[in-house]
């Protein structure tokens, strides 16, 4: 080992620091690590702690073969990994020859010191080096922070990278209903009139291209593009009735001046029969006053919006109707032509992509926040709640309660009856807490069987009352198999802000000592702490709540 390491590389700190690329710090270090540690192959491993794997795994050197075949048998079994944060192991390649392990582990207070990556070194040039004096060497240098900033450097590019990719095949569908559109415009010229008016309509595709590009809000996207259809029409109205669920459909509307709205006349019986019928449609739909007129009975609907001409064009993507756009006119009659209806279904099919991935988005975004068993929001989710409205209480003096409601007898559940089972449970509770929650209450599920309920600008009295009330409710369910029927029951543990805690983690420390103690009493009963924000016990600021005897799992 060089005994002055900093005499070929003295800024090798920044050096690596500047680096945000793996390949490129990997690259760096390779340069310079010989001439400090002694070595000749150098490998670098870096640990992907998402899916719990090495990932990138860059070898250089005098065998890089070796080195490579080294790093696959630990990227194959990490369990043969098992280093705790500054120990270095040694290896024993098939070779004959010495390999060092060094792991680097997250400095950051907040990570849980996450593993980052491992250097592996061999092909030592004076024999193995002492392992405490290379440890000591390695220490002077900021190999963890480099190592951490260009793995997640670079894995922010991959990503950022297969998000362009994405947009990309949005941008050249655009681009090629654009040349298209052009190329309609170039062979309607022989008329001004023609041209002006298809120049005034190529600027709407263009408006809403510009719309489906910039935006991945599904109401961003709907209501201009039904205000620049309706607007450059000159229409009484226009509309895009969403959705494939007849029973969920939103209605984006356009109206003229001076005339009233008319959304909600698709949510009545006959608006909804009505819009059942257009979104089954897989072409466009001309209406007419006069056929209106031969047949008011099956078009009372119509009738009632004293249509004159309309046309409705469904919005398609992938032979699934998203939605229609319906196009209407109360005074005048509009005669939509065959140029009219192509350009009306060319923004359509524009339209299809943006809803269908402002839909992705949207679902990927609730993914992000919701329990995936029982629908209301998930831990990290509730942590943001947590720590928001607790700011908030603070900041204006409201009082601030938080439940944590655990189901009983889990483990007995999914011993008897099965894990099916005990998942039915726990959606039970899930259920019962979002539909007997206020509005204003945040309801998530914490972990495993566990659940909180944060109660805005609610005392501590208030908080129990409500927390029984939940807990009745909860024992309420039922649970019925075919050879089996019993009542499930919780326990719950209630804590207020100020008077328990001073910080948001003291309030849920606090509410969960009270859950704790209203298992010591027999579950299914609700417990409020009575420690204060101080640490000492508090004198009761509420009645106990009555538990009801616990009803053994099982019983019919």
């Amino acid at each position: 080992m060089d005994k002055n390491p900093l005499e070929n590389s003295v800024n090798l700190s920044e050096k690596m620091l500047s680096k945000l690329e793996v390949e490129a710090l990997c690259k760096t270090i390779a340069e310079h690590l010989p001439a400090i540690a002694g070595c000749q192959s150098i490998g670098c491993m870096f640990f992907d702690n998402d899916m719990e794997s090495f990932s990138d795994c860059l070898a250089a050197g005098k065998n890089p073969e070796t080195m490579e075949k080294l790093m696959a048998d630990f990227a194959d079994d990490p369990d043969l990994l098992d280093l705790k944060e500054g120990e270095l192991s040694e290896q024993q390649l098939k070779s004959g020859q010495t390999a060092l392990v060094m792991p680097f582990y997250d400095q950051d207070p907040q990570s849980d010191k996450e593993l980052i990556a491992c250097l592996v070194l061999s092909d030592f040039k004076n024999g193995t080096p002492d392992k405490d004096q290379l440890k000591n060497t390695l220490s002077q240098y900021q190999f963890a922070t480099a190592l951490k900033n260009a793995f997640e450097h670079t894995e922010l590019v991959r990503e950022n990278e297969r998000l362009r990719n994405s947009y990309d095949e949005i941008e050249n569908k655009t681009s090629s209903l654009e040349e298209q559109t052009r190329r309609l415009i170039h062979d309607l010229t022989a008329r001004d009139s023609i041209r002006t008016m298809h120049v005034e309509r190529e600027r709407l595709v263009y408006s809403i291209s510009n719309t489906v590009r910039s935006s991945l809000r599904l109401q961003d996207v709907l209501e201009t593009a039904v205000k620049l259809i309706g607007t450059n029409y000159s229409l009484n109205y226009c509309h895009i009735l969403h959705g494939n669920d007849f029973h969920s459909v939103a209605v984006y509307e356009y109206k003229s001046d001076q005339l009233p709205s008319i959304r909600d006349s698709f949510l009545s019986d006959e608006g909804q029969l009505f819009t059942q019928f257009i979104l089954s449609q897989k072409s466009p739909t001309h209406f007419e006053q006069n056929q209106i007129d031969q047949d008011p009975d099956n078009n009372r609907f119509l009738k009632s919006l004293n249509l004159r001409s309309g046309l409705a064009v469904p919005i398609i993507m992938r032979d699934k109707v998203l939605g229609v756009l319906f196009l209407q006119d109360s005074t005048v009659f509009t005669d939509f032509s065959i140029d009219d209806i192509s350009l009306i279904g060319s923004l359509a099919d524009n339209l299809a992509p943006a809803i269908e991935n402002a839909e992705l988005h949207k679902e990927i975004e609730t993914q992000a926040v919701t329990d995936g068993l029982t629908g209301v929001s998930n831990r990290r989710s509730f942590n943001d709640s947590l720590t928001r409205e607790f700011d908030r209480a603070k900041r204006y003096n409201q009082e601030l309660s938080l439940l944590v409601v655990d189901l009983d007898f889990l483990k007995k559940i999914n011993d008897t009856y099965g894990h099916q089972i005990g998942d039915e449970a726990i959606k039970n509770i899930g259920s019962v807490l979002a539909a007997s929650s206020r509005s204003t209450d945040i309801t998530a599920r914490y972990g495993g069987e566990e659940f909180c309920v944060l109660l805005p600008n609610t005392g501590a009295v208030m908080a129990s009352e409500l927390g029984d009330r939940l807990r009745r409710r909860i024992n309420d369910c039922r649970i019925e198999g075919q050879d089996f029927g019993f009542n499930i029951s919780a326990s719950i543990g209630v804590s207020c802000f100020p008077l328990h805690a001073e910080s948001a983690d003291a309030l849920f420390l606090r509410a969960d000592e009270a859950l704790y103690k209203a298992k010591q009493d027999g579950r299914n009963c609700v417990r409020v702490s009575s420690i204060g924000p101080d640490g000492n016990p508090l004198p009761p600021v509420t009645t106990e709540i009555a538990s009801a005897s616990p009803q053994t799992i099982g019983e019919s």
